[in-house]
């Protein structure tokens, strides 16, 4: 199945968010509780170990449900908060959505190497409990590489728009090859970069005005961000669940999508 990316203008990253906002707005609520579950998720992951890996396999399906409301709420359809474990309980995705958990976690186990090994020597102050502030902040100055801060952020960047839209590739679009789907989702972001750029800075200084303020308009925010981006999805992969305007969107050319021919059921 070939997965066929759109491109869109950078007016676009603006007009995804206030769609999202129109959507949130019809039932706040709601999809603030449904955010509040996904966040304690993962606090639970960090506080509790053993629950780490759950946890992480766990939340692709709860932001599954979370799209899968936000898009019945776009067509004009009351939900529940209840609705967003519906996925559990549905076959025909739920071993896609496990994929996405365990490629997620993996490659958050090799960004966490990663980091390990580029921030070794800030780290090591950090954990000094006889270091005073002051000689600790010095030794932080210190020890901070440029050339190894950079290359980490770009390799999370890269992390990030590998996966932003590999839930709903796989839970609306049916997809199962992984590979696939992180390569559209990295293709979707490189062909729209004007795009998901005015998207990104918009977000971010909201993120940090909420920072300074204090984090408790997050909960307004991200569930914000998360419809948005599912309206960035269906303008990319699937205009005729949203975007009015697809038709001036440019087409570019489709990624394969390689599946084998066995049963995808679960």
């Amino acid at each position: 199945m070939a997965i066929e990316i759109r491109v869109h203008s950078a007016k676009a990253g603006g007009r995804w968010i206030k769609q999202g906002l129109d959507i949130f707005a019809k039932q706040p609520f709601t999809f603030m509780f449904m955010y509040l579950l996904i966040a304690v998720l993962g606090l639970v992951g960090l506080v509790v170990p053993l629950l780490k890996i759950p946890a992480a396999l766990a939340t692709p399906f709860l932001m599954a449900g979370f799209y899968q409301s936000a898009l019945a709420r776009q067509q004009g359809k009351n939900v529940a908060f209840a609705d967003i474990i519906d996925v559990f309980s549905q076959k025909g995705r739920r071993m896609g959505l496990f994929r996405v958990g365990l490629y997620q976690m993996g490659a958050g186990i090799l960004l966490g190497l990663l980091a390990s090994v580029l921030f070794a020597d800030m780290a090591a102050v950090v954990s000094d409990p006889n270091m005073n502030p002051e000689q600790a902040l010095q030794l932080l100055a210190q020890s901070l590489s440029f050339p190894s801060l950079a290359l980490f952020l770009v390799i999370t960047s890269i992390y990030l728009c590998a996966f932003a839209f590999a839930i709903p590739l796989v839970f609306f679009g049916a997809h199962t090859s992984m590979w696939a789907v992180m390569k559209a989702s990295l293709m979707a972001f490189y062909h729209n970069a004007a795009a998901m750029t005015v998207y990104g800075l918009i977000m971010g200084v909201l993120m940090l005005l909420c920072a300074v303020l204090s984090f408790i308009p997050l909960l307004v925010l991200m569930p914000i961000c998360y419809i948005s981006l599912l309206v960035a999805f269906q303008a990319i992969f699937a205009p005729q669940l949203g975007e009015q305007d697809a038709p001036t969107a440019q087409h570019v050319n489709a990624i394969s999508d390689t599946t084998d021919n066995g049963r995808f059921d679960a």
